[in-house]
């Protein structure tokens, strides 16, 4: 199965208020090894990073075997639609430790691959942080394991964030 199509799955069965609450979730993802550091956290963002991490678990316990990330399937667009506007967290999933996938089929390097640049690669499109309100900044730095404090102004914050990048 490919990532995009376990990852949908998941958020699909856990996406029920009625059934999991987010304190339950961010319990569940505890009871895993997943720390969720903003609990105040978006419903949608905790439910991405807990079926990112329970991914990983799952394929190093050997519960699932991941054959490929599923890029522009329709699992992964359904999730990019669930996702909205929300920063949608990278796959923490390394796919060097699954033996059924190489680095070469996935597009990446080999470690003697000298003709590869890094600078190919696409880096995360950063918001424009002076827009965003303060906890909103603070959610999304949070999102990303950096923590800011809001009691400072909002240009201190952003100065903060800037160098903790």
């Amino acid at each position: 199965m490919n990532y995009a199509d376990l990852r949908w799955s998941i958020v699909q069965e856990w996406n029920s208020d009625a059934k999991y609450t987010n304190e339950h979730l961010i319990e569940i993802g505890a009871e895993a090894g997943i720390e969720i550091k903003n609990v105040r956290a978006d419903r949608k963002s905790i439910i991405a990073k807990l079926s990112d991490g329970m991914i990983t678990v799952g394929v190093e316990s050997g519960e699932y075997v991941v054959d490929g990330l599923g890029e522009d399937c329709d699992s992964d667009v359904n999730f990019k639609r669930y996702m909205g506007d929300l920063t949608i967290p990278a796959p923490t999933l390394k796919f060097e430790d699954s033996p059924m996938v190489t680095f070469e089929e996935m597009g990446m390097p080999a470690d003697d691959d000298e003709e590869y640049s890094y600078e190919d690669e696409e880096e995360e499109e950063l918001p424009d942080f002076k827009k965003m309100s303060k906890k909103k900044l603070d959610d999304w730095a949070l999102d990303r394991g950096i923590e800011l404090d809001r009691r400072k102004t909002k240009a201190h914050m952003i100065e903060e964030l800037n160098k903790k990048m």
